[in-house]
């Protein structure tokens, strides 16, 4: 059966509100899935998780928690491109989710991450295009 989306497009067009962005920090999370690409400009092959974020991070000081976020609504994603120069950092966030990926093969090891608890830095950066301010992950390892 496929799935109804009518009653999201009878919202009112133009009017969504950009979310805020988190302040920097190392925020708690959890793998919720990963897919493969190619679509950016060099056509580098990659794998991309996306996080679902399950709290404020430690280092972010109280006052700049700002309690109208729901987090559990924040979805963010890292890539981790496929070469031979890259495949490094890849291996080195499997191991840090506590997996033992000797002898296996990636297509083998990936599926093990749906669900691991990741902590992930997010970082602000500013748009060149708009000027305004966003988040991306930095760093992304096992909780």
């Amino acid at each position: 059966m496929a799935t109804n989306f009518a009653h999201l497009l009878k919202r009112p067009a133009l009017q969504a509100k950009k979310p805020e962005a988190l302040p920097a920090g190392t925020y708690p999370a959890i793998i919720t899935k990963y897919e493969f690409g190619d679509n950016n400009k060099n056509k580098t092959p990659y794998v991309r998780f996306m996080v679902k974020l399950t709290g404020w991070a430690n280092d972010v000081p109280a006052d700049e928690q700002d309690s109208s976020i729901d987090l559990s609504k924040r979805t963010m994603r890292r890539d981790f491109y496929l070469t031979d120069d890259s495949l490094h950092r890849l291996d080195d966030f499997i191991r840090s989710c506590g997996i033992v990926g000797e002898g296996k093969d990636y297509e083998e090891v990936l599926p093990e991450l749906m669900g691991k608890d990741v902590e992930v830095e997010v970082q602000q950066y500013m748009s060149e295009k708009t000027g305004d301010i966003g988040n991306q992950i930095g760093a992304i390892k096992g909780a």
